[in-house]
């Protein structure tokens, strides 16, 4: 896990307009949890070096953050964040305080690595899982976890039990869950199931016209008997 040294400034004002303000001026407001025994402190980190110190990773990113005027950092990961549903630009960072000798949750994203064979007979890959929550050591922390599906064939499946864990890291979720398979080309369905849909018109179709077959024509009997 990379170590990237980030200055904040603290905050004492709160409210929408003030959070609203910070935004404008390229700022996003957010909080700062310690430890046990540690207090809280409410803080504002300058967006576009926020984004360069995390890049793509995210959680997987030490955060030594340093308020303006004090020497001392404070190591931390991004816990939660929010986003703006329409522009996407962050609103609000969550971050908690870490101790580098102990280990802490979080979650990495699964790269899938490799060409499926049973994507080079035709079949379409489904990639299930994309996050593994895991559990380390801050130094130990992954950017990512690689998975090779290039032996699955279609209609074989990959899980999380099937996952290799980089040194010293747990993986956390269910064994069972599904994380990658090759699924059957869909317009070979598609085709199947109108062939079965048409084969079974057919078949009513000839029963209908056994059926009629076997009968009068309508109005037979009554032009007889007027006859």
């Amino acid at each position: 896990m990379k170590k990237v040294a980030v200055t904040v400034k603290e905050r004492d004002s709160f409210g929408s307009p003030e959070s609203r303000r910070m935004r404008r001026e390229g700022w996003i407001p957010g909080v700062l949890y310690g430890g046990a025994g540690s207090e809280t402190m409410a803080l504002s980190v300058e967006a576009k070096a926020l984004k360069q110190a995390m890049g793509r990773e995210r959680g997987n990113v030490i955060l030594d953050l340093t308020f303006e005027g004090k020497n001392k950092a404070h190591p931390a990961i991004l816990k939660e964040y929010q986003n703006d549903p329409i522009s996407g630009s962050l609103l609000h960072v969550d971050f908690i305080e870490v101790r580098m000798d102990q280990p802490i949750d979080s979650t990495v994203r699964i790269e899938l690595v490799g060409t499926a064979q049973g994507v080079k007979d035709g079949g379409i890959l489904d990639h299930g899982l994309r996050e593994l929550h895991i559990r380390c050591l801050p130094t130990d922390m992954p950017g990512h976890v690689d998975v090779d599906v290039s032996a699955l064939n279609i209609g074989d499946s990959l899980r999380v039990s099937e996952v290799t864990a980089p040194k010293d890291v747990e993986i956390l979720d269910d064994p069972e869950v599904h994380v990658a398979g090759v699924m059957a080309p869909k317009l070979v369905v598609e085709e199947e199931v109108v062939e079965e849909l048409e084969e079974g018109a057919e078949a009513v179709e000839g029963e209908a016209a056994a059926e009629g077959e076997g009968k009068p024509a309508e109005g037979g009997a009554e032009e007889k008997s007027e006859g």
